[in-house]
């Protein structure tokens, strides 16, 4: 006969539940800040990455193989995505 290991939890002492929840707290608070910075306070220094990494691309160019570059017509531009920046962990 098999035991159903799945359907079975192990028990958590409180101490070890305790610490489980502090750190599930801090990885929240954590996630609120780096949400935070990424969506709201880098915004404008964002768009400018985005406006030099442009610029680049239509004036240098890029290499896609060894040696060869390709400068970027400003219509081949894809489209800048609406909505936040997701953070992920």
């Amino acid at each position: 006969m098999t035991k159903k290991i799945l359907k079975q939890k192990a028990e958590r002492s409180e101490e070890v539940q305790a610490w489980i929840d502090a750190e599930v707290a801090e990885q929240i608070e954590r996630y609120a800040q780096i949400a935070q910075e990424m969506n709201i306070d880098l915004t404008e220094t964002r768009e400018q990455w985005y406006r030099e990494f442009e610029q680049r691309l239509q004036t240098t160019g890029f290499n896609w193989h060894a040696d060869n570059k390709k400068i970027i017509k400003p219509e081949e531009i894809y489209p800048k995505p609406d909505g936040e920046h997701k953070v992920v962990y």
